[in-house]
Protein backbone atom coordinates (compact mmCIF):
# COMPACT_ATOMS: atom_id res chain seq x y z
CA UNK A 1 0.00 0.00 0.00
CA UNK A 2 1.00 3.77 -0.68
CA UNK A 3 0.25 6.34 1.81
CA UNK A 4 -0.05 9.61 0.22
CA UNK A 5 -1.86 12.66 1.01
CA UNK A 6 -4.86 13.90 -0.86
CA UNK A 7 -3.79 17.68 -1.85
CA UNK A 8 -0.14 15.37 -3.19
CA UNK A 9 -2.38 12.52 -5.05
CA UNK A 10 -4.63 15.15 -6.62
CA UNK A 11 -1.62 16.88 -7.95
CA UNK A 12 -0.15 14.09 -9.56
CA UNK A 13 -3.33 12.79 -11.20
CA UNK A 14 -3.87 15.85 -12.53
CA UNK A 15 -0.46 16.32 -14.12
CA UNK A 16 -0.89 12.84 -15.44
CA UNK A 17 -4.27 13.55 -17.08
CA UNK A 18 -2.77 16.78 -18.41
CA UNK A 19 0.33 14.89 -19.77
CA UNK A 20 -1.59 12.77 -21.81
CA UNK A 21 -3.64 15.29 -23.46
CA UNK A 22 -6.92 16.16 -21.02
CA UNK A 23 -7.24 20.06 -21.02
CA UNK A 24 -5.88 21.43 -17.90
CA UNK A 25 -9.22 22.78 -16.95
CA UNK A 26 -10.59 19.32 -17.27
CA UNK A 27 -7.90 17.58 -15.52
CA UNK A 28 -8.05 19.43 -12.99
CA UNK A 29 -11.68 18.69 -12.25
CA UNK A 30 -11.52 15.25 -12.85
CA UNK A 31 -8.30 14.55 -10.48
CA UNK A 32 -10.59 16.72 -7.80
CA UNK A 33 -13.43 13.72 -8.40
CA UNK A 34 -11.52 10.59 -8.49
CA UNK A 35 -9.34 11.87 -5.02
CA UNK A 36 -13.00 13.09 -3.07
CA UNK A 37 -13.74 9.80 -4.66
CA UNK A 38 -11.21 7.56 -2.59
CA UNK A 39 -12.01 10.02 0.27
CA UNK A 40 -15.63 9.17 0.39
CA UNK A 41 -13.90 5.41 1.09
CA UNK A 42 -15.20 4.43 -2.73
CA UNK A 43 -11.73 3.38 -4.16
CA UNK A 44 -13.49 1.70 -7.30
CA UNK A 45 -14.47 4.90 -8.60
CA UNK A 46 -11.29 6.59 -7.26
CA UNK A 47 -7.93 7.03 -8.98
CA UNK A 48 -7.15 3.25 -9.92
CA UNK A 49 -9.47 4.54 -12.46
CA UNK A 50 -5.95 6.95 -14.01
CA UNK A 51 -4.47 4.52 -15.86
CA UNK A 52 -8.34 3.54 -18.05
CA UNK A 53 -8.78 6.91 -18.25
CA UNK A 54 -5.62 7.00 -20.13
CA UNK A 55 -6.09 4.51 -21.98
CA UNK A 56 -9.58 5.60 -23.06
CA UNK A 57 -7.75 8.43 -24.52
CA UNK A 58 -5.22 6.91 -26.43
CA UNK A 59 -7.69 5.10 -28.37
CA UNK A 60 -10.72 7.49 -28.90
CA UNK A 61 -12.58 6.25 -26.49
CA UNK A 62 -12.63 9.90 -24.34
CA UNK A 63 -11.92 12.64 -26.68
CA UNK A 64 -10.00 15.71 -24.99
CA UNK A 65 -11.01 18.31 -27.45
CA UNK A 66 -14.64 17.45 -27.63
CA UNK A 67 -17.31 20.01 -27.26
CA UNK A 68 -20.41 18.52 -25.44
CA UNK A 69 -23.79 20.07 -27.66
CA UNK A 70 -27.49 20.40 -26.67
CA UNK A 71 -29.49 18.34 -29.25
CA UNK A 72 -32.76 19.77 -27.60
CA UNK A 73 -33.86 22.15 -24.62
CA UNK A 74 -37.36 23.32 -22.96
CA UNK A 75 -38.02 25.20 -20.39
CA UNK A 76 -36.89 22.14 -17.41
CA UNK A 77 -35.45 19.65 -19.95
CA UNK A 78 -32.37 19.22 -21.96
CA UNK A 79 -31.09 16.27 -23.81
CA UNK A 80 -27.08 16.73 -23.90
CA UNK A 81 -24.66 14.08 -27.04
CA UNK A 82 -21.10 14.82 -25.24
CA UNK A 83 -19.43 13.47 -28.31
CA UNK A 84 -17.25 11.82 -26.51
CA UNK A 85 -15.82 14.09 -23.81
CA UNK A 86 -14.86 12.63 -20.26
CA UNK A 87 -17.75 12.14 -18.49
CA UNK A 88 -17.13 13.72 -14.75
CA UNK A 89 -16.82 16.97 -16.47
CA UNK A 90 -19.79 16.72 -18.32
CA UNK A 91 -21.83 15.57 -15.55
CA UNK A 92 -20.84 18.41 -13.45
CA UNK A 93 -22.25 20.88 -16.49
CA UNK A 94 -25.38 19.08 -16.86
CA UNK A 95 -26.14 19.16 -12.85
CA UNK A 96 -25.34 22.35 -13.01
CA UNK A 97 -27.94 22.99 -16.02
CA UNK A 98 -30.55 21.19 -13.92
CA UNK A 99 -30.07 23.44 -11.13
CA UNK A 100 -30.58 26.48 -12.90
CA UNK A 101 -33.50 25.21 -14.95
CA UNK A 102 -35.23 24.08 -11.49
CA UNK A 103 -34.14 27.49 -9.98
CA UNK A 104 -36.41 29.37 -12.92
CA UNK A 105 -38.90 26.67 -13.19
CA UNK A 106 -38.59 24.28 -10.00
CA UNK A 107 -37.99 21.21 -12.10
CA UNK A 108 -34.75 20.46 -14.11
CA UNK A 109 -34.37 17.14 -16.14
CA UNK A 110 -31.38 16.28 -18.00
CA UNK A 111 -30.50 13.59 -20.49
CA UNK A 112 -27.20 12.85 -21.52
CA UNK A 113 -25.25 10.43 -23.62
CA UNK A 114 -22.28 9.52 -25.60
CA UNK A 115 -19.76 10.05 -22.59
CA UNK A 116 -16.46 8.83 -20.98
CA UNK A 117 -16.87 7.43 -17.72
CA UNK A 118 -18.57 8.84 -15.44
CA UNK A 119 -17.72 9.00 -11.92
CA UNK A 120 -19.62 8.40 -8.59
CA UNK A 121 -22.99 9.24 -8.87
CA UNK A 122 -23.57 10.74 -5.09
CA UNK A 123 -20.81 13.24 -6.24
CA UNK A 124 -23.42 15.24 -7.99
CA UNK A 125 -26.47 14.67 -5.94
CA UNK A 126 -24.84 15.51 -2.57
CA UNK A 127 -23.48 19.25 -4.60
CA UNK A 128 -26.75 19.82 -5.53
CA UNK A 129 -28.53 18.98 -2.45
CA UNK A 130 -25.94 20.80 -0.61
CA UNK A 131 -27.04 23.80 -2.88
CA UNK A 132 -30.79 23.45 -1.72
CA UNK A 133 -32.28 20.96 -4.57
CA UNK A 134 -33.52 17.64 -4.39
CA UNK A 135 -31.38 16.00 -6.77
CA UNK A 136 -31.35 12.28 -8.50
CA UNK A 137 -29.08 10.91 -10.62
CA UNK A 138 -29.28 7.24 -12.57
CA UNK A 139 -26.40 6.33 -15.08
CA UNK A 140 -25.93 3.16 -17.31
CA UNK A 141 -22.80 2.12 -19.91
CA UNK A 142 -21.01 1.07 -21.71
CA UNK A 143 -20.23 -2.31 -22.08
CA UNK A 144 -22.51 -4.13 -25.04
CA UNK A 145 -24.20 -6.87 -23.95
CA UNK A 146 -23.91 -5.44 -20.27
CA UNK A 147 -22.21 -7.15 -16.92
CA UNK A 148 -24.67 -7.74 -14.82
CA UNK A 149 -27.24 -11.02 -14.73
CA UNK A 150 -30.93 -10.59 -14.39
CA UNK A 151 -32.21 -12.04 -11.25
CA UNK A 152 -32.65 -15.67 -11.84
CA UNK A 153 -29.77 -15.43 -15.04
CA UNK A 154 -26.57 -16.54 -15.21
CA UNK A 155 -25.31 -14.15 -18.36
CA UNK A 156 -25.53 -10.68 -18.42
CA UNK A 157 -28.11 -8.26 -19.69
CA UNK A 158 -27.86 -4.59 -17.48
CA UNK A 159 -24.73 -2.71 -16.88
CA UNK A 160 -24.09 -2.12 -13.35
CA UNK A 161 -26.50 0.69 -13.67
CA UNK A 162 -26.09 2.93 -10.70
CA UNK A 163 -28.50 5.22 -8.75
CA UNK A 164 -28.21 8.37 -6.37
CA UNK A 165 -30.69 10.35 -4.65
CA UNK A 166 -29.66 13.84 -2.52
CA UNK A 167 -31.37 15.38 0.47
CA UNK A 168 -30.52 19.23 1.55
CA UNK A 169 -29.61 18.89 5.30
CA UNK A 170 -28.26 21.08 8.38
CA UNK A 171 -26.38 18.35 10.30
CA UNK A 172 -24.33 17.38 7.21
CA UNK A 173 -24.15 18.89 3.96
CA UNK A 174 -26.50 16.48 2.22
CA UNK A 175 -28.01 13.22 2.49
CA UNK A 176 -27.40 11.03 -0.30
CA UNK A 177 -27.57 7.79 -1.23
CA UNK A 178 -25.28 5.92 -3.64
CA UNK A 179 -25.16 2.77 -5.29
CA UNK A 180 -24.83 -0.03 -8.54
CA UNK A 181 -28.42 -1.94 -9.01
CA UNK A 182 -25.86 -4.84 -8.82
CA UNK A 183 -24.07 -6.61 -5.63
CA UNK A 184 -21.19 -4.28 -5.95
CA UNK A 185 -19.65 -2.29 -8.92
CA UNK A 186 -17.23 -3.00 -11.48
CA UNK A 187 -14.78 -1.13 -9.53
CA UNK A 188 -15.01 -2.78 -6.15
CA UNK A 189 -13.88 -6.10 -7.74
CA UNK A 190 -11.12 -4.24 -9.73
CA UNK A 191 -9.94 -2.92 -6.57
CA UNK A 192 -10.15 -6.82 -4.92
CA UNK A 193 -7.43 -7.80 -7.55
CA UNK A 194 -5.25 -5.00 -7.07
CA UNK A 195 -5.42 -5.99 -3.58
CA UNK A 196 -5.30 -9.87 -4.19
CA UNK A 197 -8.12 -10.30 -1.62
CA UNK A 198 -11.03 -12.08 -2.11
CA UNK A 199 -14.48 -11.04 -2.62
CA UNK A 200 -17.71 -11.76 -0.47
CA UNK A 201 -19.84 -14.50 -1.82
CA UNK A 202 -22.68 -13.37 -3.67
CA UNK A 203 -21.25 -10.95 -5.92
CA UNK A 204 -20.19 -12.65 -9.21
CA UNK A 205 -20.86 -15.91 -10.88
CA UNK A 206 -18.11 -17.50 -13.02
CA UNK A 207 -18.10 -18.46 -16.87
CA UNK A 208 -20.02 -21.71 -15.91
CA UNK A 209 -22.79 -19.34 -13.68
CA UNK A 210 -21.37 -20.71 -10.19
CA UNK A 211 -20.74 -18.59 -7.72
CA UNK A 212 -17.15 -17.22 -6.94
CA UNK A 213 -15.15 -15.22 -4.21
CA UNK A 214 -12.25 -14.77 -7.23
CA UNK A 215 -12.64 -11.39 -8.51
CA UNK A 216 -10.66 -12.36 -11.28
CA UNK A 217 -13.22 -14.79 -12.63
CA UNK A 218 -15.49 -11.85 -13.48
CA UNK A 219 -13.22 -11.49 -16.96
CA UNK A 220 -15.70 -14.10 -18.31
CA UNK A 221 -18.33 -13.75 -15.55
CA UNK A 222 -21.08 -11.82 -14.54
CA UNK A 223 -21.98 -9.08 -11.24
CA UNK A 224 -25.12 -10.33 -9.57
CA UNK A 225 -27.87 -7.63 -8.68
CA UNK A 226 -28.42 -6.76 -5.21
CA UNK A 227 -31.63 -7.43 -3.15
CA UNK A 228 -32.59 -10.45 -5.84
CA UNK A 229 -35.56 -9.32 -7.82
CA UNK A 230 -35.53 -5.83 -6.31
CA UNK A 231 -32.55 -4.99 -7.62
CA UNK A 232 -33.04 -6.83 -10.67
CA UNK A 233 -36.00 -4.25 -11.72
CA UNK A 234 -34.54 -1.14 -10.51
CA UNK A 235 -31.26 -1.99 -12.95
CA UNK A 236 -34.42 -2.95 -15.93
CA UNK A 237 -35.83 0.66 -15.22
CA UNK A 238 -32.30 2.48 -15.49
CA UNK A 239 -31.08 0.44 -18.41
CA UNK A 240 -34.56 1.86 -19.58
CA UNK A 241 -34.40 5.34 -18.70
CA UNK A 242 -30.95 6.21 -19.67
CA UNK A 243 -31.45 4.14 -22.85
CA UNK A 244 -34.32 5.30 -23.68
CA UNK A 245 -34.48 9.10 -23.26
CA UNK A 246 -31.11 9.71 -24.31
CA UNK A 247 -31.72 7.52 -27.62
CA UNK A 248 -28.46 5.63 -26.67
CA UNK A 249 -30.32 2.37 -26.34
CA UNK A 250 -29.95 -0.11 -24.02
CA UNK A 251 -26.76 -3.19 -23.38
CA UNK A 252 -28.16 -5.86 -24.90
CA UNK A 253 -29.60 -4.23 -27.88
CA UNK A 254 -28.21 -4.37 -31.57
CA UNK A 255 -28.26 -0.72 -31.98
CA UNK A 256 -26.50 0.30 -28.43
CA UNK A 257 -23.93 2.25 -28.32
CA UNK A 258 -20.87 1.82 -26.22
CA UNK A 259 -21.07 4.89 -24.24
CA UNK A 260 -22.29 6.50 -20.60
CA UNK A 261 -25.36 7.73 -20.10
CA UNK A 262 -26.93 9.96 -17.43
CA UNK A 263 -30.83 11.18 -16.70
CA UNK A 264 -31.00 13.99 -13.84
CA UNK A 265 -33.18 15.43 -11.82
CA UNK A 266 -32.76 18.67 -9.70
CA UNK A 267 -36.20 19.81 -7.58
CA UNK A 268 -36.53 23.46 -5.97
CA UNK A 269 -37.79 22.82 -2.38
CA UNK A 270 -38.98 25.97 -1.92
CA UNK A 271 -41.81 25.15 -5.12
CA UNK A 272 -43.10 22.94 -2.17
CA UNK A 273 -41.80 23.57 0.79
CA UNK A 274 -39.99 26.60 2.87
CA UNK A 275 -36.15 25.12 2.57
CA UNK A 276 -35.47 25.59 6.41
CA UNK A 277 -38.21 23.41 7.28
CA UNK A 278 -37.72 20.60 4.72
CA UNK A 279 -33.95 20.81 6.15
CA UNK A 280 -34.96 20.64 9.47
CA UNK A 281 -37.46 17.84 8.94
CA UNK A 282 -34.58 16.29 7.48
CA UNK A 283 -32.85 16.58 10.07
CA UNK A 284 -35.11 15.23 12.09
CA UNK A 285 -34.94 12.03 10.76
CA UNK A 286 -31.47 11.73 10.95
CA UNK A 287 -31.88 12.15 14.50
CA UNK A 288 -34.51 9.55 14.50
CA UNK A 289 -31.97 6.94 12.94
CA UNK A 290 -29.32 7.77 14.80
CA UNK A 291 -31.53 7.57 17.87
CA UNK A 292 -32.40 3.64 16.75
CA UNK A 293 -31.79 0.66 19.18
CA UNK A 294 -28.46 -0.45 17.63
CA UNK A 295 -28.82 -4.49 16.84
CA UNK A 296 -26.63 -7.00 17.74
CA UNK A 297 -23.11 -6.35 16.55
CA UNK A 298 -23.46 -2.85 15.82
CA UNK A 299 -22.69 0.00 18.09
CA UNK A 300 -24.12 2.88 15.95
CA UNK A 301 -26.62 3.49 13.33
CA UNK A 302 -25.60 6.00 10.59
CA UNK A 303 -27.52 7.66 7.70
CA UNK A 304 -27.02 7.43 4.08
CA UNK A 305 -24.20 9.37 3.00
CA UNK A 306 -22.60 9.86 6.62
CA UNK A 307 -19.61 6.81 5.78
CA UNK A 308 -18.42 8.62 3.15
CA UNK A 309 -18.30 12.47 5.51
CA UNK A 310 -16.44 10.35 8.23
CA UNK A 311 -14.04 8.87 5.62
CA UNK A 312 -13.38 12.19 4.43
CA UNK A 313 -12.76 13.58 7.31
CA UNK A 314 -10.45 10.89 8.18
CA UNK A 315 -8.58 10.95 5.03
CA UNK A 316 -8.09 14.95 4.93
CA UNK A 317 -6.44 13.98 8.57
CA UNK A 318 -3.85 11.17 8.47
CA UNK A 319 -4.00 10.89 4.12
CA UNK A 320 -4.70 7.95 2.03
CA UNK A 321 -4.09 4.49 1.88
CA UNK A 322 -3.64 3.85 -2.36
CA UNK A 323 -2.67 -0.19 -3.46
CA UNK A 324 0.47 -0.90 -5.14
CA UNK A 325 -1.29 -1.55 -8.04
CA UNK A 326 -3.22 1.51 -8.77
CA UNK A 327 0.01 3.86 -7.60
CA UNK A 328 1.74 1.57 -10.30
CA UNK A 329 -0.56 2.49 -13.05
CA UNK A 330 -0.76 6.38 -12.50
CA UNK A 331 3.52 6.37 -12.10
CA UNK A 332 3.18 4.03 -15.60
CA UNK A 333 0.69 6.45 -17.09
CA UNK A 334 2.45 9.60 -16.28
CA UNK A 335 6.24 8.41 -17.44
CA UNK A 336 4.92 7.05 -20.50
CA UNK A 337 4.35 11.04 -21.25
CA UNK A 338 7.22 12.24 -19.82
CA UNK A 339 5.27 13.00 -16.34
CA UNK A 340 7.33 11.91 -13.34
CA UNK A 341 5.06 10.55 -10.40
CA UNK A 342 6.41 10.82 -6.81
CA UNK A 343 6.03 10.95 -3.08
Amino acid sequence: MVHVSPSVLMGHVQGVLAAAGLPKDQAEVVAQSLVESDLAGHNSHGVLRVGAYVNAIERGAINPQAKPETVRSSATTALIDGNGAIGIVVAQQAMALAMEKANEHDLGMIAVRNLGHTGRMGAYTSYAASQGYVAMIIGAGSRPGGTVAPYGAASAVFNTDPMSWGLPAKVFPAVYTDFATSVAAWGKVQNAIDRGKPIPEGWILDSEGRPTTDPNDLRNGVLLPFGAHKGSGLAFVVEALTGGLSGSSCAPLPDYKPQYTLVMIAIRVEAFQPLDEFRARIDGLVNAVHSARPAEGFDRILVPGETEWLNRQQGLRVGLEISDAAWERIVAAGAKYGYTVSL
